[in-house]
């Protein structure tokens, strides 16, 4: 409709006027809200911050794509402390930093906030801090899942949706075989998942299928749901159909560190009754060994012991100390150029430089190595959420 103009006033554009208009109303950013806290009445100051996250959709508030606002009310009289992949979980080169996180109150409230900063394609991880006590943010809608609990999770402006996790759609679904197998090397039982892909019953009796062996086999079955996963990666071709067997430790720190016993385990008794039970491609070129964090430290150590066994290799997030087992052996160096690596590190990781320094290592080496580093920390929905880079690099569809 057409405005008409009154004779001695100028004409207002009319995104002014509405922009205006929204300056007299609620305030639109952060730092508008703190200007205009301390001109309301004490008794309103609250439920201005109220709804203010509310028009934000919770918390944090995200703004300028990079910058993070956390607020927080009181619980039980105390003021949480923030900690998390952006603040590196309040570690620091000297240490654990029980300052790091504090909030900062806002004068007549009962709330806190705290600022901070992510790149603008991160997805980082964090939680309150109560004392001792560790809670999800209940003012933010994303909860994930952890090693230690449910965490919320921030996923920046220009994050890539990661669809084969997110994706709720269904996929055909591979079977699961969960068995317990009993090992002369180690005197005792371990846990073994086996997965077979969409189809593979019906495919015919010449079709051969690459396997991956997956370390800290129940937290990627029963927390990580990997399974579905793969179903999915299979169902969009991402990936070829593939076997996955999944193997559980006894003790991590004992079994994925150089152990003999646990290696003969994996290579000469799992691997052999795998390829005698399923239609494998029994080559080193279609085997791959996979492990995260402490694992990752394993699937090298394993790949570097037998590459007769494993020629594939994927170390996700992997320790510091991993590249030792590539660049204090002579044996290890001339067995990683029969290897093809890839390896993934987080940058919001504060075991970073256990990615950086396997890749030097191997690049030092003329080892075949696929390096790939993303915004996010260390956690199982990165592992997750990344195994698929991994076998792209490793097993590409054809």
């Amino acid at each position: 409709m057409k405005v008409p103009r009154v004779p001695g006033v100028p004409m207002v554009p009319i995104g002014l006027v509405l922009l205006l208009a929204g300056c007299v109303g609620e305030p639109q950013s952060w730092s508008a809200l703190r200007r205009r806290l301390p001109g309301l009445d004490p008794a309103a100051r609250d439920a201005a911050v109220a709804r203010f996250v509310a028009t934000r959709g919770g918390t944090p508030v995200v703004e300028n794509q990079t910058r993070l606002v956390f607020l927080a009310k009181d619980a039980n009289g105390a003021t949480p402390r923030v900690v998390g992949d952006f603040n590196a979980w309040a570690s620091t080169p000297q240490g654990y930093d029980a300052t790091i996180g504090r909030m900062t109150r806002i004068e007549g409230t009962s709330w806190s906030y705290l600022e901070g900063t992510a790149y603008t394609n991160a997805r980082v991880e964090y939680v309150f801090l109560f004392d001792k006590d560790a809670a999800a943010d209940p003012l933010n809608p994303r909860t994930v899942q952890a090693y230690a609990g449910p965490r919320s999770e921030v996923r920046m402006p220009f994050w890539t949706a990661q669809s084969e996790v997110d994706d709720e759609q269904a996929a055909p679904a591979g079977g699961v075989i969960a068995e317990t197998i009993t090992s002369r090397y180690l005197g005792g039982s371990r846990r073994v998942w086996f997965y077979l892909p969409p189809g593979y019953a019906a495919a015919p009796a010449e079709t051969l299928f690459p396997v991956i062996y997956v370390l800290d086999g129940s937290n990627y079955v029963e927390k990580m749901d990997v399974p579905r996963v793969l179903d999915r990666l299979i169902a969009r071709r991402a990936i070829p159909p593939v076997i996955a067997v999944f193997a559980e430790p006894g003790d991590r720190q004992e079994e994925y560190s150089r152990n003999p016993r646990w290696r003969a385990f994996v290579a000469t008794e799992l691997v052999p009754l795998v390829d005698k039970r399923f239609r494998t491609f029994p080559t080193p070129d279609h085997r791959a060994i996979v492990g995260s964090s402490l694992a990752a430290y394993g699937a090298v150590d394993l790949a570097i012991e037998y590459p007769s066994v494993f020629g594939l290799c994927a170390a996700i997030a992997p320790p510091a100390q991993t590249a030792t087992v590539i660049a204090n052996q002579a044996k290890a160096r001339r067995a990683a150029v029969s290897i093809r690596f890839f390896v993934l590190g987080g940058v919001y990781d504060t075991s970073i430089d256990g990615a950086r320094r396997l890749r030097t290592a191997l690049d030092d080496v003329n080892a075949p190595v696929s390096y790939l580093e993303v915004p996010e920390g260390h956690n199982t929905n990165t592992f997750r959420a990344h195994l698929d880079d991994a076998l792209r690099a490793l097993l590409p569809a054809h």
